[in-house]
């Protein structure tokens, strides 16, 4: 008999830093696994792994009404679920971040546990209240760093996601003048015009920025990055690089990688630099704190450009941190040992 399969649900078909850390956690799992997500670049990622997807509507959630006293969209994504699990049956199912993990609380799922997976920090009181209440629902959960866990405010796991090591290795560094790398969507809680004012600050500095902008207020907030970029402190030190299928080359041309969102839930972009031998400028701040440390880069004040100044400057000038920070993605942030933690959670919500 066809064993019963593990089922991740996603209700992001992004390939973003969490879109990554589902696709090393289920490739690694060792059980049979079917991935439900809309169509986009995760959904052809999968295949491209050779991992089953099953295709769901593209839904969004919001809040209704004055108050937000209700979720609109949660009826539409709670039936994917239970369709999904009605047909294929899986013994055990992953919520992978907070809309599949309301979701699977409010639809049947054919008996099927659920592991609630959160990588995000909540947003808004209401969607907050649901999304603990939900995750308290669910058999067992896990999260990306202890400040996605403080969060959550229920018991969670923390664990931090790593990076394969022989796909993401260091490169010689390159040669002067200092360059950083800035890595991330282009939406305003990343911060880029935070890195524009820190090479403002570096005048020697070049600066590459990638990234692309999103729906909604992206595109706007793009064009105030370039107008902010070709004013006279910064004008010819700044390139435009949009989204990168792979980062390893732009931080193969860099000397650090440049972190400006003092929220950031954990930060996939961080742990890859470390991996590729590049130490991290980073706010002292939610994920980055977690990540950064043992001379691996410097921590400075959120939001404050002065302060990101004085730590890029020092990381450019300490030639001990690039190996440091290759040191420190070997020791805390090797996928293999990642995604057995991962592995011994699912053996252990199954049971």
């Amino acid at each position: 008999m066809r064993a019963a399969p593990v089922l991740f649900l996603s209700y992001s078909g992004v390939l973003g830093g969490s879109g990554r850390v589902l696709l090393d956690c289920a490739g690694r799992l060792g059980r049979p696994l079917l991935l439900g997500c809309p169509e986009g670049p995760l959904a052809a990622a999968a295949r491209t792994a050779g991992l089953a997807v099953a295709p769901l509507p593209d839904r969004s959630l919001r809040r209704r009404g004055a108050r937000g006293a209700a979720l609109r969209g949660l009826g539409g994504l709670a039936l994917d679920a239970a369709q999904l699990a009605r047909a294929r049956r899986p013994a055990l199912v992953v919520a992978w971040g907070a809309r599949a993990v309301l979701a699977t609380a409010a639809a049947p799922l054919a008996g099927a546990p659920v592991l609630a997976v959160h990588h995000d920090l909540l947003p808004g009181r209401e969607v907050a209240a649901a999304v603990r209440w939900a995750t308290h629902r669910a058999a067992g959960t896990l999260a990306a760093s202890r400040a996605v866990a403080d969060d959550l405010r229920a018991p969670a796991a923390v664990l931090h996601p790593g990076v394969d090591l022989e796909a993401w290795r260091p490169a010689p560094a390159p040669h002067r003048p200092p360059r950083a790398l800035v890595l991330g969507a282009l939406v305003p809680w990343k911060r880029a015009d935070l890195a524009l004012e820190i090479a403002a600050r570096v005048p020697e500095l070049r600066l590459t920025i990638a990234g692309a902008p999103l729906p909604g207020d992206g595109a706007a907030y793009a064009d105030a990055l370039r107008r902010r970029a070709e004013a006279p402190d910064l004008r010819g030190r700044v390139t435009f690089a949009g989204a990168l299928a792979d980062p390893r080359p732009a931080l193969a041309a860099a000397h650090c990688l440049l972190h400006c969102a003092g929220a950031e839930p954990y930060g996939m972009a961080l742990v890859e630099a470390l991996a590729c031998g590049r130490p991290v400028v980073a706010p002292a701040a939610a994920g980055p704190l977690e990540i950064v440390a043992g001379g691996a880069g410097r921590l400075y004040a959120p939001g404050d450009a002065d302060a990101g100044a004085a730590a890029l400057r020092a990381v450019l000038a300490d030639p001990g941190a690039g190996a440091a920070a290759r040191r420190r993605a070997e020791a805390r942030f090797d996928v293999t040992a990642s995604a057995a933690r991962f592995a011994a959670a699912v053996e252990a919500v199954a049971r």
